[in-house]
């Protein structure tokens, strides 16, 4: 199963490294979709600051297990946070579905890591 965690976790990490740069770059995108949540978007940078802590967590769980548990449900529970502001506003399946992708890799990431 460590292989397992290994490769969720490289996986989870690029990922939030991807939105978080999203994130940090204010793409049009991620900007349309806060307001449409009801986010403020000047904590954009916050939620990039997240996910990039979670990532570098995640990495450098490899050598302190403790941390990608943590790590990962800390994710866990970001992304459930996210879902939870979709569902708040009844966004669509088509807008929840990235959250709820990432969710389940998140806890599938702090299983395999247990």
């Amino acid at each position: 199963m460590e292989l397992t965690s290994h490769i969720f976790s490289i996986l989870l990490a690029a990922i939030c490294v991807a939105s978080a740069y999203a994130d940090f770059t204010l793409k049009p995108q991620v900007v349309e979709s806060l307001t449409h949540l009801k986010v403020p978007i000047r904590i954009m940078p916050a939620l990039g600051i997240a996910k990039i802590a979670g990532a570098l967590g995640l990495l450098i769980g490899f050598s302190n297990e403790g941390l990608r548990v943590y790590a990962a449900l800390c994710l866990s529970i970001y992304f459930l946070l996210a879902i939870w502001f979709h569902l708040r506003v009844r966004d669509t399946l088509k807008g929840t579905a990235p959250a709820m992708v990432l969710c389940v890799l998140s806890i599938a990431t702090l299983i395999t890591s247990l």
